[in-house]
């Protein structure tokens, strides 16, 4: 991530990398290694995660970030290690918002963020010190890997000295330093930082003239259940006399916000000590056969949020079930759905700009397959999607199969849209109703 400085405060800069680096403690420490990606762990970065953290996104999107970093809780000690320790940057705000933010809506750009912070050590009390080390890429080396030049393997990793993170009794937040910054440009009385190493051949070659001041809360909110931390950060001069000064005269865009997580559900751990009067011990049944036994619970699905892209849905599992009391006696002809009615195509005529979608079956005797709860469950789906072009309209394709056998597809028409990545998936019941129903496994 750049940020500019100039000579009366430090602001951050338009221009925002996806993947940010951090740097740490003075002196030639930095190491090279290759990728890491977060575990493959189910538990983590599943689809709930990623729809709270759209929920937390939109939220903070329209407030003024200082006051929500205010009312932000202090994270526990634990909290921070956890099992892994390790958190990555989940979505970014600039307190000035023309300045930029984003966030992440899906597993493979989590994968694909390199950036990664890692807490570790032994926590004395609640509060304790920990240790941090930071993880970050070389542009040059992303660059390449997103010119499809080298695999993300591939990609070098610049790995800084840890630095110690405090807790702050008067913010109520964890405080680090991260100092290492590289000058990528200096114009006029603005110069331009990258918290990345521009080039491997750099990625010791910090500049002595700046720091990066970072302050990390928890996140907490009705119906939030996974880890989140709300970070603010400051590019601050080095010299004391002069970093007071920009803490007194920075201006508004001075401050950006990150969320972290570390990906996993919170969850809590109950100790109970029994004791007896007279120290009887007491045997305690093994229920391990009969826990294995058990049979594990059916697989539970539920319906997207309405604002959830529909393209970022499919890449979960799902599955489609057709309403048999609308499709009885029709499912094995081509028809349309559009404005959550059902019609033969051959009496349709769509409304200029209308969206709508055409089911073509391969078979009748095939299709009705899609009528029945229990031969549901065999079917597999593929999607296609195609942005709209001077020949055809933005589109996306359903296309399902039992085994070898297709039973048809389901072709949904967006005509007023440019690209398939922006159909809601609110926007597509809107077309279906309740005749077509899609679903995505919890």
């Amino acid at each position: 991530m750049p940020v500019a400085m100039s000579s009366k405060f430090v602001k951050l800069c338009a221009l925002l990398c996806l993947t940010i680096g951090l740097v740490t403690a003075a002196g030639a420490y930095a190491q090279r290694e290759r990728v890491i990606q977060p575990p493959e762990d189910s538990q983590r970065y599943g689809r709930k995660f990623f729809v709270q953290l759209r929920a937390l996104f939109g939220r903070f999107r329209d407030v003024d970030l200082q006051r929500a970093f205010d009312k932000a809780q202090p994270i526990q000690c634990s909290e921070l290690i956890n099992e892994h320790g390790e958190w990555r940057t989940v979505a970014f705000f600039n307190e000035k918002r023309e300045l930029g933010d984003w966030y992440r809506s899906r597993l493979e750009e989590v994968k694909t963020d390199l950036t990664v912070f890692i807490f570790g050590g032994t926590c004395r009390g609640d509060h304790g010190p920990v240790q941090l080390t930071t993880k970050f890429p070389v542009t040059e080396s992303v660059e390449a890997y997103n010119q499809q030049r080298i695999g993300l393997d591939e990609v070098d990793v610049n790995v800084n000295a840890p630095v110690r993170a405090s807790f702050d009794v008067q913010t109520q937040a964890y405080t680090f330093d991260l100092p290492y910054l590289f000058l990528i440009s200096r114009q006029d009385d603005e110069s331009l930082y990258s918290l990345a190493p521009p080039r491997l051949a750099e990625r010791d070659k910090y500049a002595t003239d700046v720091t990066d001041h970072w302050e990390c809360k928890s996140v907490t909110a009705e119906n939030v259940t996974y880890q989140f931390l709300l970070c603010r950060t400051t590019t601050l001069p080095r010299n004391s006399a002069a970093r007071s000064q920009s803490r007194g005269f920075a201006a508004f865009g001075a401050s950006a916000f990150f969320i972290l997580s570390d990906g996993k559900e919170a969850s809590s751990n109950v100790k109970l000590t029994f004791s007896d009067a007279d120290n009887k011990e007491h045997a305690i049944e093994d229920t391990t056969a009969i826990t294995a036994d058990t049979p594990e619970p059916p697989a539970a699905w539920e319906t997207p949020d309405p604002d959830e892209k529909l393209l970022s849905v499919l890449r979960d599992e799902f599955r489609i079930r057709f309403n048999p009391q609308s499709w009885a006696g029709s499912v094995g002809t081509s028809q349309v759905l559009s404005a959550q009615r059902l019609q033969n195509l051959q009496t349709f005529s769509p409304a200029p700009g209308a969206d709508y979608c055409i089911w073509v079956p391969d078979a009748p005797a095939a299709a009705a397959r899609l009528l029945d709860a229990k031969g549901t469950e065999a079917v597999s789906y593929s999607v296609a999607e195609h942005d709209q072009d001077l020949r055809s309209p933005t589109s996306i394709v359903f296309e399902m199969k039992v085994g070898g056998q297709r039973l048809g597809n389901l072709q949904c028409f967006f005509p007023r849209l440019p690209s398939a990545a922006g159909v809601a998936y609110g926007r597509w019941t809107a077309i279906t109703g309740n005749h077509v129903t899609l679903e995505v496994r919890q």
